[in-house]
């Protein structure tokens, strides 16, 4: 009796650990199925505008105005800094951050100034100083220094002034229209 009850212990034993094993197996193949799955989709980076400070606020069609300044200050900067060399990352750089629906005209614009600059050797900066946000609409107009380079001598030094418009997009903010204004302040 003694010995069919250890029988009968051991095949129990047996039978648990093959219960477990299974269980193991059937957990690291839906493990390694989810990896390749999550390893496979396409991954996407959120990246904001390079500035820090109070808090956002954007809703699905507007967005607050310290956000709209900060947004605003990258578009131009990058838009506005342009050479010969860094052209083709300018050009990317503008098309995500353009609205669907202007991209072509920025992308065109961007290709002009870069092959204007090519042409002429030339290089610019802008360094922002001022950023006005207009009430109710996703616009702001931003002035500063337009720093121009012949090769590596500085040829101008211009205040400008700039009006950027927004709109939203999918919750997203996209870069509408980008023009110079008359004159700087």
């Amino acid at each position: 009796m003694k010995h069919d009850a250890m029988q009968a212990e051991r095949r129990r034993v047996r039978d648990t650990r093959l219960v477990l094993a299974v269980l193991l197996g059937i957990s690291m193949a839906v493990n390694g199925l989810l990896s390749h799955g999550l390893s496979s989709r396409e991954s996407m980076a959120v990246l904001l505008p390079a500035v820090s400070g109070p808090a956002w606020t954007v809703g699905a069609t507007w967005a607050g105005r310290r956000y709209l300044e900060d947004t605003a200050r990258t578009v131009a900067v990058t838009l506005l800094t342009l050479t010969p060399e860094n052209a083709l990352e300018v050009r990317e750089a503008a098309a995500r951050m353009a609205h669907p629906s202007a991209r072509g005209d920025i992308a065109a614009w961007v290709e002009t100034e870069a092959a204007e600059l090519r042409r002429r050797d030339v290089s610019s900066a802008f360094y922002p100083t001022a950023i006005e946000v207009a009430d109710n609409e996703l616009a702001a107009d931003v002035s500063g220094e337009l720093v121009t380079w012949l090769g590596r001598e500085e040829a101008t030094r211009t205040r400008k002034r700039y009006r950027l418009v927004f709109a939203m997009a999918g919750g997203r903010i996209g870069l509408l229209r980008f023009e110079q204004m008359e004159s700087g302040r």
